[in-house]
């Protein structure tokens, strides 16, 4: 089994080289790693191409032509990757050095699933680790595994890739639309295992609450509920754009699993049709949801009701996102 890494850059120059060598240091070394960069202005580049040197393994270095964001990088870097499985990985973190040959038996084990992930300690800066590592994070919370979403903990079948690449441009994040589409056809395992460090240092693209070390569970619940309320009553003159974003998102989706028969045939067909049927029924609940909005505010409450009574909200996040097609200025 080839095995591929493909790395996302950006300025990442003051982590990125603890991790390379954490790549050197597996007991299981990948066959290559696929770095894309997205414009960096710091030693980004010079050191990986340092490193490319004495490497044991095969490293390309691309170079974006222009800014693609955080999706489009990992897309770039994940559409140049060779391998049979192709784990991703974000330039802050450290791997423990069992990840890779522990992740391969994981996949020659459970042939029936496409994207595996494993667990991972929460850290700071220095690699100091927090209570709970990022899985049981989401457990406590009691969310569903769904809610792991994370990219840098993935590793992908060549087959998935093949039948969900390249990710859409508006779509919002790499590892929701390539583990959001696993989980739709139910083709994701979590390896209950910690695999690497996570690390949180401030200036993380992330900012998931879940995420960060400092705060207890307690903590994030409140946080989290915090930033309901402050979406709840926030007034934004985009907020028709988010739901057109929303809707094309959908359709993304619906679209992808519906090509998905070709890849895998009769194969989860049953989650496929019931995913398909679920976001049709989602995108028709978001253009009611436009429809709404362009109401004048003197006369949405009606309509916004009358939806509400008859469980038009129980598709998206009930009292909340009634509360804001209420308010939000458009």
């Amino acid at each position: 089994m080839k095995i591929s890494i493909a790395m996302a850059t950006y300025n990442g120059a003051q982590y990125i080289q603890e991790q390379l060598q954490s790549f050197v240091a597996q007991t299981r070394q990948p066959d290559e790693l696929i770095i894309t960069d997205d414009c960096s202005t710091d030693q980004t580049e010079a050191f990986v191409r340092e490193f490319a040197k004495t490497a044991p393994f095969t490293v390309e270095f691309h170079r974006n032509e222009k800014n693609l964001g955080y999706c489009g990088n990992f897309n770039a870097a994940l559409m140049k990757t060779t391998g049979d499985l192709v784990f991703l990985s974000d330039q802050d973190d450290v791997w423990l050095p069992e990840k890779i040959e522990y992740m391969t038996r994981a996949a020659e084990h459970n042939q029936e699933a496409l994207v595996l992930m494993n667990d991972a300690l929460i850290s700071d800066a220095e690699l100091n680790v927090s209570l709970h590592t990022k899985y049981q994070r989401i457990r406590k919370a009691g969310l569903s595994n769904e809610s792991f979403v994370m990219g840098c903990c993935c590793a992908f079948r060549r087959d998935f890739l093949t039948w969900a690449l390249p990710i859409p441009i508006t779509y919002p994040g790499h590892d929701n639309w390539l583990v959001g589409l696993a989980d739709k056809i139910q083709a994701k395992i979590i390896i209950d295992k910690p695999l690497q460090f996570y690390r949180r240092h401030g200036k993380n693209t992330s900012k998931i609450a879940l995420n960060d070390h400092t705060l207890s569970p307690l903590s994030f619940f409140v946080s989290a509920v915090i930033r309901r309320a402050k979406e709840i009553y926030s007034q934004s003159s985009s907020f028709e754009q988010e739901l057109h974003g929303s809707l094309e998102n959908s359709l993304s989706l619906i679209d992808a699993l519906e090509r998905s028969e070709k890849f895998f045939g009769s194969l989860r067909q049953e989650a496929r049709n019931n995913a398909i049927k679920k976001l049709e029924v989602r995108s028709e609940h978001i253009r009611r949801r436009i429809q709404i909005v362009r109401i004048s505010r003197k006369e949405r409450l009606a309509h916004v009701v009358r939806y509400y009574v008859f469980g038009g909200y129980r598709e998206d996040q009930g009292i909340r996102s009634a509360l804001k097609d209420l308010f939000v200025k458009v």
